[in-house]
């Protein structure tokens, strides 16, 4: 489903340039072999990547992950086994993070969604973090904006100091909420909708969606399903109207309404048949009708 979230990219890094930083010192004789690297090689867990850092003095790339989240496996199949990403890995700590067994590290870093990417100095501070899947030219290029300090919460925040545009306030109100700092997060949405009240920046329905997320979050329905509701009225026609009967579904039956869950979705469907979220409102019709035990219809 449509989460409507931005990815940042600024300065581009040429594949070559990163695969020939593993081939320094020119042309290699006939009779050299290249060692060229085949994977990532991850850290055993997150104490050994530490203190394999602290030892190097390398920065630390953390994924946190789970099983059941399928943005995790992409993360892994299309950007972790790219062969640029695993040139530009070798002079980091990379390790995998299971979420669901080792809670103590994803609540240190306060790990709110899947997948989440930390990335730290060598002692674990985090320098800033990438919520969800990225690409791997992307991926690179974001890390490499953070280690210069570019693009990062810092950044941002001292943007907002001189110059807070609503595409500032809108990323600082991201960067919260993947922090689950949720009062920061909804404050800095809150001025993007303030100074942008008919979206012609075409941020302030992607705000509205992320404080109705919050809400949805922290189960307080009443209020998302009033925000939703607004998005539905407010901006009929657009997209994010479209986008906003699913939350409002979502809400529904994250709070319990099965009947008024499942009458949304079937209305979704009727008016939104060709629509590419169908599938997903017909999943939860499915789950909803014919609750599974370990699910309870979710």
């Amino acid at each position: 489903m449509n989460l409507r979230k931005m990815s940042q990219m600024i300065t581009i890094i040429p594949v070559l340039t990163i695969i020939g930083l593993l081939i320094a010192g020119g042309c290699a004789k006939n009779n050299d072999t290249i060692s060229v690297p085949t994977g990532i090689n991850f850290a055993a867990d997150y104490t050994s990547a530490l203190q394999l850092a602290g030892e190097k003095n390398q920065i630390m790339v953390i994924d946190f992950y789970t099983d059941w989240c399928r943005w995790c496996n992409t993360l892994d199949s299309a950007t972790f086994h790219d062969s640029a990403v695993i040139a530009f890995s070798q002079n980091m700590v990379f390790v995998r993070v299971n979420a669901d067994t080792d809670t103590l590290t994803a609540q240190k870093y306060s790990i709110h969604g899947y997948p989440t990417v930390v990335v730290a100095q060598s002692d674990g501070t985090e320098i800033d973090r990438i919520s969800g899947y990225m690409p791997p030219e992307p991926f690179m290029e974001t890390i490499q904006n953070y280690l210069q300090d570019k693009e990062t919460l810092a950044d941002y925040l001292r943007r907002a100091d001189t110059n807070a545009t609503i595409m500032v306030n809108y990323v600082l109100g991201d960067k919260y909420s993947s922090r689950g700092m949720n009062d920061k997060a909804v404050d800095y949405f809150q001025k993007v909708i303030a100074a942008d009240p008919d979206n012609k920046d075409s941020l302030t329905i992607d705000a509205m969606f992320s404080i109705g997320s919050i809400l949805i979050g922290e189960k307080d329905y009443q209020k998302a399903l009033e925000l939703f509701d607004e998005i539905i009225v407010k901006f009929k026609g657009t997209p994010g109207a479209v986008d906003a009967v699913l939350w409002k579904g979502i809400a529904l039956r994250n709070m319990g309404d099965t009947s008024g869950a499942i009458a949304v979705f079937r209305g979704f469907l009727k008016d939104n048949p060709d629509n590419p979220d169908s599938a997903y409102a017909r999943s939860q019709i499915d789950k909803l009708v014919n609750p599974s035990p370990a699910t309870g219809g979710k």
